[in-house]
């Protein structure tokens, strides 16, 4: 790996990261008209985006949900941590900024390992994003114990991009609605989410969605209550059209600056 990376160019880097790598289109204070200042800036060959908290993010975000793997000593798949060390280094040095993890990415390892390779450089430097993702269990306290966990594996006192993880899936028994009001609304966890934000310890609450129509403008009715900060769209890059068309003017902003991102 050291050797590649060592003369590697950014068409063969984003090669080697497969599916890791993702833009990050994401949007943020959803009220209003642009949420994204025009003077976006470059360093290099980087566009970054300026959000209504400060915050220079750049458009291509690192996706963690498969690392390299080695074999350990017994034969057993590990991550490969200096692999993984030198990616996160490589992307840094060229711009990349936004890391998205997740719990359930490699069982839990994936945060672990990108929390090792990125304490290795200033806290200022990056931004973390992981996730909840409570879809096997809706209890309070499967939950919270995910939610604390995440800060135990990525070794941070608070996480600049939390979401509430593929929201929109539905079960043979429930729809999406009820999925979602099982998940967040009825253990609390929204509201717990909430107030971790304005505690600081969350610096930016928003969601991804990976469903259909009929759960999505329910989601978005929720705006007016938690103030989605940002929003991650599972999206085909070449359909403009679809979605456009929608009567609800919050979704069609929403869908509109991801896809402009």
């Amino acid at each position: 790996m050291e050797k590649l990376l060592h003369n590697i160019n950014r068409r063969q880097f984003l090669k080697t990261l497969g599916g890791s790598a993702a833009t990050f289109a994401a949007a943020t204070t959803l009220g209003a008209k642009n949420p994204f200042s025009e003077e976006d800036g470059e360093q290099g060959e980087m566009t970054y985006r300026s959000s209504g908290k400060g915050d220079r993010v750049s458009l291509l975000g690192y996706g963690c949900m498969r690392w390299p793997m080695t074999k350990n000593e017994n034969g057993e798949d590990i991550i490969d941590q200096e692999a993984v060390n030198q990616l996160v280094d490589y992307a840094l040095a060229h711009g990349v900024n936004y890391f998205d993890t997740a719990p359930r990415y490699l069982q839990g390892r994936s945060e672990e390992a990108t929390a090792t390779a990125l304490q290795r450089h200033p806290r200022n430097s990056y931004f973390i994003a992981t996730k909840m993702t409570n879809t096997n269990d809706y209890s309070r306290k499967a939950a919270l114990e995910m939610y604390h966990q995440s800060f135990k594996r990525l070794k941070v006192d608070y996480i600049d991009y939390y979401l509430l993880h593929t929201i929109g899936g539905t079960r043979r028994d429930l729809t999406a609605q009820e999925v979602f009001d099982k998940r967040f609304i009825e253990n609390g966890m929204l509201d717990f989410l909430m107030k971790e934000r304005e505690a600081g310890r969350i610096r930016h609450l928003g969601f991804s969605f990976h469903g259909q129509d009929d759960g999505f403008d329910y989601f978005l009715s929720y705006h007016e209550k938690v103030h989605w900060d940002f929003v991650q769209i599972q999206m085909n890059y070449v359909d403009w059209k679809h979605h456009s068309d929608s009567k609800n003017p919050v979704r069609s902003q929403m869908l509109h600056i991801c896809m402009s991102a």
